[in-house]
Parts: structure tokens; C-alpha cells; sequence
């Protein structure tokens, strides 16, 4: 609020001759000059409108916890590996050998009861909680896929991002926007084998990760402000712990599914169940451009 009050002086002191310029002048002239001042103080109010996150000590704060699981079997696809031919013959021949000519997508890891691996849990506009651990997040170019498939950093860790491959990958990561809208984070070439890269996670939401070489890799991160997000395991499990007491949304995100939103109270020192199935499957980008791929 500090930095609106800020934001809301600078606009008085702007007001004298804003009045001057409404009084007087060409049209055109005007026109530029209230445009100008506009682009000046609207960014500055919406950035100090937008509330920060609070690290506290949270004693005796609740949990949320629960299972995901699909309400059917789905079979988890197989991809076929084209590799694309290099003009050394050698060269195409290691990259076979490092792809192979299929790989499971690893999209539906579903257990007998068919309880979903790899669901991002995220808790929704949290205000205030626990500091984030203290933890890089590391991506590894292996196999001619990412691993992990699905994982969390937080802003203001870093991405250590390593290729195991005899082959060149390239590692893009990419914010997710509304559709299949993306906007660039880092767009990193690893050509050589046990080469390392380390950068700054300045970004926070979801993000993808692709390697432009291979049409088939692909993995996701959760970039977070705060701890309270989560990666479901083998058994569809979950936990989130140390939350204020409080009403909060939580976001149920899986590439293979319909996204899934709850509303759920949290209470001192308790644990509130909240378990998902997932109903509805959806294609994801990463098979589409395996389509378009032939």
C-alpha cells in the first residue's frame, strides 16, 4: 500500500500540468503528452496494487492433503523416435542410439487403482507462510528426455541444467500463457556431453520445457513464490503443510487432464482432505507436435 500512496503523489504532482494541458494547446499535442504521463503512472499503480508475499512463522498450522486418481484406465502412449539425419553418418548413428526408436510418454503413470503420478498441486494466492526451502532445481538432458518429468523451483533459486547426452539438446523454457501461448524464459544450447549451465528462476507460473532438436522431450516446472505446492507420487499422494488458517483455492494441474479447482478451508493444527479425480483427458502440445511430425 506504501508504494500505491507513493504512485497516487506522483499523479498530484503531475496534476498541475495535466490541467494546463487540458486548458490549452493543439489537440494532437495533448493527446501525446496525457498518453505519456498515463504509460508513466499506470504501470507503477497496478505493480504496487499487486500484494507481495509475507514469509511469518506459521505455529500450528494446518495441512491439506489428499489423493489423485483418473475415474478410468488410460494407457500411456508410445512415441516414435525419427531421428533427423546429420550430414556426418556417424553422427546420426550415435543419436539413434542414444533416442532409440520409441519411448513411453510417461504422461498417464497410473497405478493399479489408477491413481495419477506427476499432478502439480498448487495452492492459490497465498499471502503470507513459511519461507521457501533453500534449493536448486535440477534438469537433466538424459536419454533424449527431461528429468523430472514434472517439478517445482521457487523464484530467486536457480535452474542447473545438465546434458548427459553424446548429442546437442537444446533446453527452452517457456511461461505458459492462456491456450498454448508460451513466452520465453531461457533458450539453451548444450552440445556437448556433462556440459552444465546455471541460471536465475526470475519467473514464477507454470512453465514447460522443451528441446527444440527432439520434438518428443518435454517437462514442466512449477515456479513458486511460496511452499505450498506439491508433486503427487506414485500413489496419486499428496501433502502441503505449515498454511495459515483460512479459505484457500487449490489448482490440480496434469498435462493429460482437465484442470481441476477446489475450494478448501484449512483449519489451526488440522488436516483437510482433498482428494481429485480426474474425468475428462485432454491432448497436450508435446503430442501434437509428435503428430506434426509424421
Amino acid at each position: 500500500m506504501t508504494k500505491l500512496f507513493a504512485v497516487l503523489f506522483r499523479f498530484c504532482l503531475f496534476m498541475p500540468e495535466i490541467l494546463t494541458i487540458i486548458k490549452g494547446g493543439r489537440i494532437m499535442k495533448r493527446i501525446i503528452v496525457l498518453l505519456t504521463l498515463v504509460s508513466l503512472l499506470v504501470p507503477g499503480m497496478i505493480f504496487a496494487a499487486r500484494e507481495k508475499y509475507k514469509v511469518v512463522v506459521v505455529k500450528n498450522g494446518g495441512t491439506i492433503k489428499g489423493k489423485v486418481v483418473s475415474a478410468e484406465k488410460i494407457k500411456d502412449p508410445v512415441i516414435p523416435i525419427k531421428v533427423k539425419p546429420k550430414e556426418n553418418p556417424k553422427e546420426t548413428e550415435i543419436e539413434k542410439k542414444t533416442c532409440g526408436s520409441t519411448q513411453q510418454a510417461m504422461m498417464y503413470v497410473l497405478s493399479p487403482s489408477n491413481e495419477v503420478k506427476n499432478v502439480l498441486v498448487i495452492v492459490e494466492d497465498v499471502t503470507e507462510g513459511m519461507d521457501v526451502p533453500k534449493k536448486d532445481l535440477n534438469i537433466n538432458n538424459v536419454g533424449c528426455r527431461f528429468e523430472p518429468l514434472v517439478g517445482i523451483s521457487y523464484v530467486k533459486s536457480n535452474y542447473i541444467i545438465k546434458n548427459s547426452d553424446p548429442i546437442l539438446h537444446n533446453t527452452s523454457l517457456g511461461k505458459m500463457l492462456d491456450g498454448d501461448a508460451r513466452r520465453s524464459v531461457y533458450n539453451l544450447a548444450l552440445p556437448f556431453k556433462d556440459q552444465v549451465i546455471e541460471k536465475p528462476n526470475r519467473v514464477d507460473g507454470l512453465i514447460d520445457v522443451k528441446c527444440d532438436a527432439h520434438y518428443w522431450m518435454r517437462s514442466y516446472i512449477y515456479s513458486a513464490k511460496n511452499p505450498y505446492v506439491a508433486v503427487t507420487d506414485d500413489k496419486g499422494n499428496f501433502e502441503i503443510k505449515d498454511l495459515l488458517p483460512g479459505k484457500y483455492k487449490v489448482r490440480f494441474w496434469h498435462e493429460g487432464f482437465e484442470e481441476v479447482v477446489k475450494d478448501i478451508e484449512v483449519k489451526a493444527g488440522a488436516a483437510t482432505e482433498a482428494d481429485v479425480t480426474f474425468k475428462k483427458a485432454v491432448t497436450p502440445a508435446f503430442i501434437t507436435r509428435i503428430n506434426e511430425a509424421g
